[in-house]
């Protein structure tokens, strides 16, 4: 699934709109690795920050501050996503 979703994006955005990341993030606690030990699935991190506007995102901050444009960005892309994804069943 996560190598299909990868695609359908970089085939809509352009290869640089995923960048595939592996690993433990640090400072960030989640419990969605249980849940994907049950049904398969992706986790994606849109990413908040600008920093030509000062803006940084650093989730469970207490200053924390997002780029309201990664919002509209997210939806862009979340909801292409889906709409590939259903053409395709």
């Amino acid at each position: 699934m996560s190598h299909s979703a990868k695609d359908i994006l970089q085939n809509l955005y352009g290869k640089d709109a995923v960048a595939p990341n592996h690993g433990q993030v640090p400072f960030f606690n989640d419990d969605f690795s249980y849940f994907q030990e049950k049904i398969l699935g992706v986790y994606f991190f849109l990413g908040g920050s600008n920093f030509e506007k000062g803006v940084i995102a650093m989730s469970h901050s207490p200053n924390f501050q997002v780029d309201e444009e990664s919002i509209r960005t997210g939806v862009k892309s979340f909801s292409s996503l889906i709409i590939e994804r259903l053409n395709r069943n």
